[in-house]
């Protein structure tokens, strides 16, 4: 996903648009050229990616700059003292996967700083009825919306905050949900390329519902849920607590811990709207992840979730903030894992830079303007280290292929180049079919096919 996202970003950078396609097993989206994540979010890295320019890290640095402004919208909105950032920051700091994920290519950094500034906004909206922060809650709930179809939940933090004194602000904010909601439907479908089959979100429980079959979807969905759960307890919970199951003990901790503070403040007649919400999106988006998505993609969903409950917790509840610390620290132990933090190998990136050159010498003499001319396939499972992508010039596509889709001959494969391993099925396959070998490295070659078939 790192090396997808960065290339893609990258082609924006260089030219506005990628020249050729992102896809999967040589698919690409019906308008555009972008993988299953669609534009909207290569288009919003690409705004900090101007400053921090083109490069391996270009999304770290990005991330970076998405936490840094989620954290002062949140900081300004909610007034949080130095003390409780401390508590804040240190309660980030023992979840880990949050801060992990801050400090690496994926796109979780722009999500966390959607949910910080729309709690921010909604804090200071229930102080102030206030235009800025409404416009800040309205946008930072639409940017979430548009990248992730669960956080549609999110709007309710500010249309609550504003539907007993601002109504028409809130009904506005309702339309501006419903609309952002069909975008990311238009995005997905339209212009978005298909992800692997069996791969991606499930909609089979919709499809049932409109095609007027409300039982059959709700037991497929309740058949569906018992099999993601059992999926996560065996692979990723109960062998070896892998990140999966840490994420998501990591939840269910902060769950408790705002049930309680709800309860206990509400005998007290303190605030606990927030804390309300934050549990009915938690549930909600819990239910979400188990009927439309994969187990094994639950890690980053539920570590967004626990950066919404933190930021609650350590905003409305005062006495208790302490104990949500706590709590995030006794699970520090089983939270830290160094993971695949970047490490630099010499031998690596100078195989890097001959596939870089080599394609770039090949694209300038290519003259055409059609997109699979400025495609690689990359032969995913064929035991070549996927960084390797990173000698993707900027400006080009890539292709995921498996390697098994390859090496079939019955595949067609669209893409002008193809990177492979060396004495494999689909080193095979390319030759038979007359391709020619562009570059080769002691880890990979990359071949090109030159006449169209």
């Amino acid at each position: 996903d790192e090396v997808m996202y960065n290339r893609q970003v990258a082609g924006i950078l260089a030219g506005g648009m990628p020249d050729g396609y992102f896809g999967y097993n040589e698919t690409h989206a019906a308008i555009g050229r972008f993988s299953v994540w669609g534009p909207v979010l290569m288009y919003l890295y690409a705004l900090p990616g101007t400053l921090v320019g083109v490069g391996v890290n270009t999304l770290v640095w990005c991330n970076v700059f998405f936490v840094v402004l989620g954290w002062a919208f949140f900081v300004k909105g909610t007034r949080l003292t130095w003390k409780r950032q401390l508590v804040f920051a240190a309660a980030f700091f023992c979840l880990w996967f949050p801060l992990r994920q801050t400090f690496s290519g994926m796109s979780e950094g722009l999500q966390y700083c959607c949910a910080l500034a729309i709690i921010g906004a909604s804090a200071a909206l229930q102080r102030k009825k206030c235009l800025s922060w409404f416009v800040i809650a309205v946008v930072f709930c639409a940017i979430t919306t548009l990248t992730r179809a669960y956080t549609l939940l999110f709007w309710i933090f500010p249309i609550t905050a504003l539907w007993k004194s601002r109504r028409s602000w809130a009904w506005t904010g309702i339309v501006l949900a419903v609309l952002s909601a069909v975008g990311y439907f238009v995005v997905s479908v339209w212009f978005s390329s298909p992800y692997f089959a069996g791969g991606g979100i499930d909609y089979t429980g919709l499809d049932l519902l409109a095609q007027g079959s409300p039982i059959e979807a709700f037991f497929y969905e309740v058949g569906r849920m018992q099999e993601e759960f059992q999926e996560l307890w065996e692979l990723y919970i109960h062998p070896v607590l892998q990140d999966q199951g840490r994420t998501f003990f990591s939840t269910c901790a902060l769950l408790v811990i705002a049930a309680v503070c709800l309860v206990l403040d509400h005998r007290k007649k303190r605030p606990v709207i927030l804390k309300a919400l934050v549990l009915l999106c938690t549930i909600v988006s819990t239910i979400m992840l188990f009927t439309l998505y994969d187990a094994g993609a639950f890690q980053r969903q539920f570590a967004l979730l626990d950066v919404l409950l933190l930021s609650v917790l350590v905003y409305e509840n005062r006495g208790y903030t302490l104990t949500s610390l706590l709590v995030s620290f006794l699970m520090l132990p089983i939270s830290f894992d160094r993971g695949t933090l970047p490490t630099y190998r010499a031998d690596m990136d100078e195989q890097i830079q001959i596939v870089n050159q080599a394609l770039q010498k090949s694209q300038t003499e290519e003259k055409t303007t059609t997109p699979w001319d400025h495609t690689l396939a990359y032969a995913y499972a064929d035991g070549v280290f996927h960084g390797y992508l990173y000698g993707v010039p900027a400006g080009m596509g890539i292709q995921f292929d498996f390697n098994t889709y390859i090496a079939d001959p019955a595949n067609p494969v669209h893409s002008r180049y193809a990177m492979v391993g060396h004495g494999t099925d689909a080193e095979a396959r390319l030759l038979a079919d007359g391709w020619q070998e562009l570059v080769s490295t002691d880890n990979l070659v990359v071949y090109e096919q030159r006449n169209e078939k």
